[in-house]
């Protein structure tokens, strides 16, 4: 027992160097803040007085250890002054005048009280055998004034913390915790002192721990919570306690007290100051190693960060490959961009520093890199994939690695949007030769987590712009089919007009016709009579147009009624002649008429369905007649009828150029077109077709297409039996 606590005397030369370790640790983090500048002076402070105690028993001959002691004590008398300064950085408050005028006169009469015997009256023996000093008259005051300032402390504390909030509340705690254990050392050793307590004080290993968590607060700006703070210092003191103690424990079992402690209590406070000043030195030696790397990989966070506010998609592109060759200094930069059709990544943007090799036009979906990014999801670089492929003789990194030879590719990592790789960045060698480290790689993921929101937005942008302009267009088409009555009334005035013109004319002919007896005139009267009944016919054809335009716009005033397909069908294909060149397209029809049903629906809504079948199976078979270019096409529409189960089955085949499969999800929503350009198609043709067909006629509408071949579209239509089948 005696030398378990004779071992506690050792505590003042351990506050002495962990607290000299400390502070200079919260003073070159940041030595600009007065709050890290009064804690490395109250560091000082309190470590230089702590040492006094330790020397004090050190020393065998009283009177050395003894005035060692007082010249300590220097340092003690001007903790009045550090303790108010600290508390009142901690608060961001100045120190009022009459607390530093309070400090100043405590500080000089006690150094006055120091020489003599009115302060330390001498020394005395603890029950552990240990030496303390004998507190003299002057000393009592010494006393009075530590509690008066510690009380001062702990009011401007408490009234902060009701006036804060977060993090900085946070911290506030932190201080007010660990300057409550300070306090209560302080205590400690006053006891000790003042003959309360018989033992040696543990208030400088106290101090270890108060001070440690003090250091804390101030170099972190974002705390933890302080029951996890509690906790991993509880499992770092005693794994410390164990690997350095137990030495100390066996040393002292087997040589006693001694000079041995010394250098072994030093390297203890070493070993545990070691570490951190392993990373400090670390951190500033690869901040001025890889200044001009970390310089890049800033600026490349800060345009990451900004790229969102880009909505072209081209504009985004290249501002990436631009940033990258810029910045980074890389010889190339490309980026691929999906194809949604085909899946294979066309080239969107490039930049060549250095090099003027032309870059490959098309990555296709089946290359083993673009499921290996698919897959792994992350930066890909060559380097590690060749040492792989040669060391696992794996020949699927070495397809791998020939794709990113073929690409010129150091690095390549994808960018994804939700759970689709949209696009692939490859790059090239850096410039000055170097190569790529994990940290250049954990920003190209960040880069490429913040390119795949702004491609999104861009492309979000895209679709919305696109959408406004349908919608445009679509309510221009409302307003020209609320025209299209009046102006069919117009047209067809002029046409009536031409025709009775054109009839005069051809009656004059008639009766003069004797005028143009002779040889020479009978041809051009010929001629002419043949030219005005073209008039005639193309006035009537043209009228039957206006009339199927009109009974076009005016929707459901007929009301449900039996209709047979046959007359939709012809009331159908007339409007669409002023567009259909029949030398290109034929329409076939595969049925009987005379024993096909009629079926019940509003004649000009069946009649809207059937002309959107016939105008999109026209627009098909000319698109595969200008992409596929085949010299023996001509372009078909098959129309077929068929009754089951009550409902007659219309099919409208055709072998057009046919739908891709990753359209056919999308066909019957609004606004979306598979026609070649946006001006031979709104989008809401199909749309129309299901709303008319299923919401008004309580039929079905079905489809089937090959990309390629052709499409069929299947109409069901509830049968009309009340009348029989017309001829």
């Amino acid at each position: 027992m005696e030398n378990k606590l004779s071992f506690l005397v050792y505590g003042g030369l351990l506050s002495w160097a962990v607290n000299l370790l400390i502070g200079f640790f919260v003073l070159v983090k940041n030595p600009d803040r007065k709050i890290n500048r009064s804690f490395f002076c109250l560091n000082i402070c309190i470590g230089s007085w702590s040492l006094g105690s330790f020397l004090l028993n050190f020393y065998p001959h009283e009177s050395i250890g003894l005035l060692l002691l007082k010249i300590s004590y220097v340092f003690a008398f001007f903790l009045f002054y550090f303790f108010l300064r600290f508390t009142h950085d901690a608060v961001e408050q100045k120190i009022p005048p009459r607390w530093l005028w309070f400090s100043i006169v405590s500080v000089a009469g006690l150094l006055l009280s120091l020489p003599g015997n009115s302060f330390i009256s001498g020394v005395r023996q603890l029950s552990d055998g240990m030496t303390i000093e004998r507190p003299g008259l002057v000393y009592y005051f010494f006393i009075s004034g530590f509690a008066l300032i510690g009380l001062k402390g702990l009011k401007l504390l408490l009234v902060r913390k009701g006036q804060l909030r977060g993090t900085a509340l946070f911290q506030i705690n932190y201080i007010f915790f660990a300057y409550t254990v300070a306090l209560a050392a302080g205590v400690d050793y006053f006891l000790s002192i003042l003959g309360i307590v018989k033992t040696y004080p543990y208030d400088d290993y106290v101090l270890f721990f108060s001070f440690s968590m003090l250091a804390y607060a101030i170099v972190k700006y974002r705390l933890m919570d302080i029951r996890l703070a509690f906790t991993r210092a509880g499992i770092f003191l005693t794994v410390y306690t164990l690997v350095l103690g137990i030495p100390v424990w066996v040393g002292w079992g087997i040589m006693g007290q001694g000079l041995w402690l010394f250098p072994v209590t030093l390297m203890a406070v070493l070993a545990t100051g070691g570490p951190f000043l392993y990373l400090w030195i670390q951190r500033r030696a690869e901040a001025s190693l890889l200044a001009e790397q970390r310089k890049y990989q800033t600026t490349l966070r800060q345009a990451s960060a900004g790229m969102g506010r880009i909505r072209d998609l081209k504009k985004l592109l290249n501002l990436i490959v631009f940033i990258l060759t810029r910045v980074v200094r890389i010889e190339h930069v490309m980026i691929y961009f999906i194809d949604r059709d085909t899946g294979d990544f066309h080239l969107a943007a490039a930049r060549r520093h250095r090099t003027e090799e032309p870059a490959i036009a098309r990555i296709e979906s089946g290359y083993p890199l673009v499921k290996y990014l698919s897959a792994i999801s992350l930066p890909l670089v060559r380097d590690d994939v060749s040492l792989r492929s040669r060391q696992e003789k794996d020949a699927g990194l070495a397809a791998i690695d020939q794709n990113m030879g073929e690409l010129r590719a150091e690095i390549a990592f994808p960018v994804f949007i939700r759970t689709h790789m949209t696009a692939i960045v490859i790059m090239g060698k850096k410039s000055n030769g170097r190569h790529y480290t994990e940290d250049d790689l954990n920003v190209f993921s960040i880069l490429a987590n913040q390119a795949s929101l702004a491609v999104e937005n861009a492309l979000s942008y895209e679709d919305m712009k696109k959408t406004q302009e349908q919608l445009f267009k679509a309510e221009k088409m409302a307003t020209i089919g609320t025209m299209a009555d009046g102006l069919s009334h117009q047209i067809n005035n002029r046409l009536h007009a031409m025709g009775f013109v054109a009839s005069d004319m051809l009656d004059t002919l008639k009766l003069r016709k004797a005028f143009f007896a002779t040889e020479e005139l009978r041809p051009l009267a010929e001629e002419f009579e043949h030219s005005l009944s073209r008039i005639q016919d193309n006035v009537t054809r043209g009228g039957e147009i206006v009339q199927g335009l009109m009974r076009y716009t005016r929707q459901g005033e007929e009301g449900f009624a039996a209709y047979s397909i046959d007359a939709i069908i012809r009331s159908a294909y007339e409007m669409a002649q002023f567009k259909i060149r029949s030398l290109e397209f034929r329409l076939l029809k595969a049925f009987n008429p005379e024993t096909i049903p009629r079926v019940r629906g509003n004649f000009t809504q069946l009649q809207e369905v059937f002309f959107n079948l016939i105008d999109n199976a026209y627009d098909a078979t000319v698109q595969r007649k200008a992409d596929l270019r085949e010299t023996d096409y001509a372009g078909a529409l098959t129309i077929s009828a068929h009754e089951v189960n009550g409902l007659l089955e219309i099919v409208f085949s055709d072998n057009g150029i046919g739908v891709k499969s990753s359209d056919r999800d999308k066909l019957f929503t609004p606004f979306f077109t598979t026609k070649a350009t946006t001006k031979k198609g709104t989008g809401l043709g199909l749309y129309v077709i299901r709303k008319i067909i299923e919401d008004n006629h309580g039929g079905k509408v079905d489809m089937h297409s090959v990309y390629g071949q052709g499409t069929e579209m299947t109409i069901s239509l509830a049968t009309s039996k009340d009348t029989p089948p017309v001829t």
